[in-house]
């Protein structure tokens, strides 16, 4: 995460410079963009697995909490609701 926030950095000083490379920056902006997309998508699509697992582990046993399935169930949509926005984000980008 740090070296988007220093690329973004870079970019903008570039863009201070203002030398009719907009078109550019505009691009490798994007592309930056679009990288950190993929990379927050993957850490949720592997958190969601995680979640879907101990949720389907705790569905089979009868011990388990009601309370600690409902959180399980609530991470699990967030965690959907996550991904549907990056995956809405990244049809925005293209």
């Amino acid at each position: 995460m740090k070296k988007y926030v220093s690329i973004l950095v870079v970019v903008a000083a570039l863009a201070s410079c203002s030398h009719g490379r907009q078109k550019e920056l505009e691009q490798f902006r994007l592309k930056v963009r679009s990288q950190l997309l993929e990379e927050k998508l993957a850490e949720a699509q592997q958190k969601l697995a995680r979640t879907d697992s101990i949720l389907q582990q705790r569905d089979g046993d009868a011990d388990s909490t009601p309370g600690y399935m409902d959180s399980l169930e609530i991470a699990a949509d967030v965690q959907g609701a996550q991904i549907r926005y990056i995956h809405r984000k990244q049809k925005e980008i293209q």
